[in-house]
C-alpha cells in the first residue's frame, strides 16, 4: 500500500509506529501526514512498509522543496553578480557593514591609512553628503554614509545586465573632419566564450532597418584589484554621408543592444556645439550629477561632441591600483550621451596606471590618422574648429616627438583656415592656475607654460582648455590688450582656460591676491559650454561655464576673429 493510499485513507494515529527510531523524524512524520490530509484513523499490521513508504516520500518532498528554493535564489546563469555601483562600495566599505565612514574614504581616495591626521578629516564625507543633499549632524564623528543613501543617489548606476549584453556604448571621431566613418567601441562583461557568434555593428539610416554591417575586432586587459573580466569590442561604421541620421545596434546573435543613433555632421551647419570638462569620476562626488546635466542639455541644445580633458573615471585615485568596477560604472554613467554624439578624451595623470592599460584598450582616438600617438596626443576637425589634444603626461620639451608633432600640426592647420578658422587646444595639466595648490607648476616660469605657450601665440589659437585643478578658471595673459564687455576681437594670445568641475572632490583655495591675468574663478561643479558660428559677418566662438547645481552661467565670454 503506497502512501497516498494511506494519506487517502485518513490514517492519524502516528504513535502506533513503536519502531521510529527518532524524535525528530517522528515530528517529520507527523508534519507528512498533515500536509497529505491524515485525519482518520486505520489500521495497518506492517508498519515497517508504512514507515518505509513515508521515508521515501519524506526524502521526495524535501529534494523538491530543495530544489524550488535553490532556483529562487539562483541567479541568471547569463547575469552578472552585482552592479558596479554595488561593488565598488564593497571595496571600499573594509569594514563590511554597508556604510563608508570618512577613515574608508580618506584610505581609498587619498591612500591615508585611519591613523594618519588629515588637517580637515571629514571633509570628503560632508562634501558628499551636500552632494546627495543628506543633511549633515555636525555631532556625528566620523561621519557615514549607508549603502541605502548611496544607491538612492547613484541608482541609475546600481543596475545589472546579462554577462553577454552590450554595454558601456561610446562613439568617436577620425581625423579629417567629413563624418565618414564613425567608431563605436563597446563592452560585453564575462570571460569571451570562444563559441560566441561574431560581434559587429548593424547601421542604416531607417530605424530597425539596418542595411549596413560592419564586424568587430576585440580586446581585453586583466589590472586592477581583483582583475577585470570583460571583453571590448570596436567597429567602424563607413560609408556614411553627412548631414545624416544613423540608427544602429551593436552585438551578436545571442545578444544584441537596443537601438542608438547619431546624426552626422551638415557641411552648410553654421553652428556648432561643445560640452567640454576635466576631472568627472563617478560617486566622488559629482560626475554622475555633472553628466547628468549635460545629458539633459543635450536635449535643449544638441553638442556636435563631447570632449573630456582628462581624468576620466577616477578608478584609481591617491592609492597604487584602481578599482577596475568603476571604469564600468563610469561607462554606464556616461552612455546615454557616448552612445550618440562622439565622446572625445585627453589623457590625465589618473589614467597613468599600468602604463595607461585601460585608457589604451577603452578608447580609440585619432592618433594614427593624424600622425600623432594613439589616444596621447593627436588632432581632429569638426566644423570649423581643428581641435588639437596634447599630452602634459608625455615628454613636450622641444627636443621630444610631441613638440615636433606639435609644430607640424598647428602649422597645417593654419593652411586650412579657410576651412577650420578656430583652434582649440586641450591638455590635461594647466598652462596657468591660481589654485593654490601646486602653484609653482601653474605659472609663467613652469615648463609647460614655457615650452608650448610661444608656439600658441605664434600659431594664432584662439582658446586652450585644460583641467587637473579642480576648479574653474578664465586666464588671459596679455596685460597690452583691453577687453571690452568679454569679447576678445582679434586678439594675439589665446584665452585660457581650467575646467577641472567634472565633478571629483574639490577641496581646493586661491592664492591672494588674484593674479593680474586671472579673470574670472570659481570653486563650483559644472561643465564649458562652446558655441562656434560662422557666417559671412563674423567668426565667433562663445564659452559658458554653466553650474550644475542651479543650471546658471557663472562666466561666458566670446573670442570674435
Amino acid at each position: 500500500m503506497t502512501v497516498r493510499s494511506l494519506v487517502r485513507a485518513g490514517y492519524n494515529d502516528i504513535a502506533s509506529f513503536n519502531d521510529l527510531q527518532s524524535r525528530e523524524f517522528d515530528i517529520l512524520l507527523c508534519y507528512l501526514a498533515y500536509f497529505h490530509g491524515l485525519h482518520s484513523a486505520a489500521t495497518f499490521e506492517n508498519n515497517q512498509t508504512i514507515k518505509k513508504s513515508l521515508q521515501m516520500e519524506l526524502a521526495s518532498y524535501f529534494l523538491c522543496w530543495f530544489v524550488i528554493i535553490t532556483l529562487i535564489n539562483a541567479k541568471p546563469l547569463n547575469q552578472v553578480d552585482e552592479s558596479p555601483l554595488r561593488m565598488i562600495f564593497r571595496r571600499v566599505d573594509v569594514n563590511a557593514n554597508d556604510e563608508l565612514d570618512v577613515y574608508e574614504l580618506q584610505n581609498y581616495f587619498h591612500n591615508i591609512e585611519p591613523e594618519d591626521a588629515m588637517p580637515d578629516l571629514n571633509h570628503i564625507v560632508r562634501r558628499m553628503k551636500r552632494t546627495m543633499k543628506l543633511e549633515i549632524n555636525e555631532q556625528e564623528q566620523p561621519f557615514t554614509i549607508s549603502w541605502q543613501q548611496f544607491r538612492n543617489t547613484y541608482a541609475e548606476l546600481d543596475t545589472v545586465t546579462a554577462r553577454n549584453a552590450p554595454q558601456q556604448i561610446h562613439l568617436s571621431l577620425l581625423a579629417d573632419g567629413t563624418w565618414s566613418t564613425m567608431i563605436v567601441i563597446w563592452i560585453v562583461k564575462g570571460s569571451e566564450s570562444k563559441h560566441e557568434p561574431s560581434s559587429l555593428v548593424r547601421y542604416g539610416t531607417i530605424s530597425g532597418n539596418y542595411t549596413h554591417m560592419q564586424a568587430a575586432t576585440n580586446r581585453t586587459y586583466d589590472v586592477g584589484i581583483g582583475g577585470w573580466k570583460g571583453t571590448i569590442f570596436e567597429a567602424w561604421m563607413t560609408e556614411l554621408k553627412q548631414c545624416q541620421t544613423y540608427y544602429y545596434r551593436v552585438g551578436n546573435a545571442n545578444s544584441w543592444s537596443d537601438e542608438s543613433s547619431f546624426k552626422t555632421d551638415c557641411s552648410n551647419a553654421s553652428t556648432h556645439i561643445f560640452a567640454v570638462m576635466g576631472d568627472m569620476g563617478t560617486i566622488i562626488p559629482a560626475g554622475f550629477l555633472v553628466t547628468k546635466q549635460i545629458k539633459e542639455d543635450h536635449q535643449i541644445t544638441p553638442f556636435s561632441s563631447v570632449v573630456h580633458v582628462g581624468d576620466i573615471s577616477y578608478a584609481g585615485t591617491g592609492s597604487t591600483d584602481e578599482i577596475s568596477e568603476v571604469w564600468d560604472a563610469w561607462g554606464r554613467q556616461v552612455e546615454p550621451i557616448s552612445s550618440i554624439v562622439p565622446y572625445m578624451t585627453n589623457v590625465g595623470n589618473h589614467e597613468a596606471y599600468y602604463n595607461y592599460t585601460v585608457y589604451r584598450n577603452r578608447f580609440r582616438m585619432p592618433g594614427p590618422e593624424s600622425a600623432g600617438l594613439d589616444n596621447f596626443w593627436f588632432s581632429f576637425n569638426i566644423g570649423p574648429v581643428h581641435w588639437v589634444s596634447l599630452s602634459s603626461q608625455h615628454d613636450y620639451s622641444k627636443s621630444s616627438v610631441q613638440y615636433a608633432w606639435l609644430i607640424n600640426d598647428l602649422a597645417k592647420a593654419n593652411e586650412n583656415r579657410a576651412q577650420q578658422p578656430f583652434v582649440i587646444v586641450v591638455t590635461h595639466r594647466p598652462l596657468l592656475c591660481s589654485d593654490a595648490s601646486e602653484l609653482d607648476q601653474h605659472l609663467p616660469t613652469s615648463p609647460l607654460f614655457e615650452t608650448v605657450y610661444p608656439l600658441f601665440v605664434k600659431y594664432q589659437v584662439q582658446l586652450v582648455i585644460t583641467g587637473h585643478m579642480h576648479v574653474y578658471e578664465r586666464v588671459f595673459y596679455d596685460n597690452t590688450t583691453t577687453i571690452v564687455n568679454n569679447t576678445y576681437a582679434n586678439v594675439n594670445s589665446p584665452v585660457i582656460i581650467v575646467q577641472g568641475t567634472g565633478g571629483t572632490f574639490d577641496n581646493d583655495k586661491w592664492v591672494e591676491p588674484q593674479p593680474w591675468w586671472s579673470i574670472s574663478r570659481m570653486l563650483a561643479y559644472g561643465y564649458g559650454r562652446v558655441t562656434v558660428s560662422v557666417d559671412k559677418m563674423q567668426k565667433r566662438l562663445q564659452y559658458e561655464y554653466l553650474l550644475e547645481h542651479d543650471r546658471s552661467t557663472y562666466d561666458q565670454f566670446s573670442i570674435v576673429i
